[in-house]
């Protein structure tokens, strides 16, 4: 291998990471992050360090009737919520959100469970304890970090 060969060899790789950084890995790393808050759905909890399992639902206390009993915490009868964690790229960042709006349900809807509130409901005197599901996690970042390392091996064949 001469010079020029190790020059473009490096200016090969550069454009390979470049390429990455901007067209790849956004998307590796939306994906990786919707995938992790919509197993908290499966998992009836946030994973932060650990998991954070959600308070029970009145209707599976002996309130409920039917398939209302077997279903799991927020996933409701058309798993809206669940269904909108969706991703968009931005300039130098991947934004996560919740928007059940655009599959049925309410605005806040999504507000409501992952930060709680003592005023929903028609009358505004219904509580709904924190069920957070989209937030900051440790274990996220642990896992978009692999995710990063992984393709960065791939394209140095490591």
């Amino acid at each position: 291998m001469n010079v020029n060969d190790l020059n473009n060899y490096f200016d090969n790789l550069n454009d390979e990471l470049q390429k990455g950084l901007d067209e790849v890995l956004p998307d590796l790393i939306g994906i990786e992050a919707v995938n992790h808050f919509k197993d908290g759905f499966q998992n009836e909890g946030f994973t932060d360090k650990s998991l954070e399992k959600w308070t029970e639902v009145k209707r599976r206390k002996g309130n409920g009737k039917g398939a209302d009993i077997l279903r799991k915490i927020l996933t409701g009868k058309t798993g809206n919520l669940h269904d909108s964690i969706n991703y968009d790229i931005e300039p130098e960042r991947v934004v996560i959100s919740a928007n059940p709006m655009n599959t049925g349900a309410g605005s806040n809807y999504a507000a409501a469970h992952n930060f709680g509130t003592a005023n929903a409901g028609r009358n505004h005197n219904t509580v709904i304890p924190r069920r957070k599901f989209l937030d900051h996690s440790q274990m996220l970042n642990q896992k978009i970090i692999a995710r990063i390392e992984r393709y960065i091996n791939a394209i140095l064949k490591i």
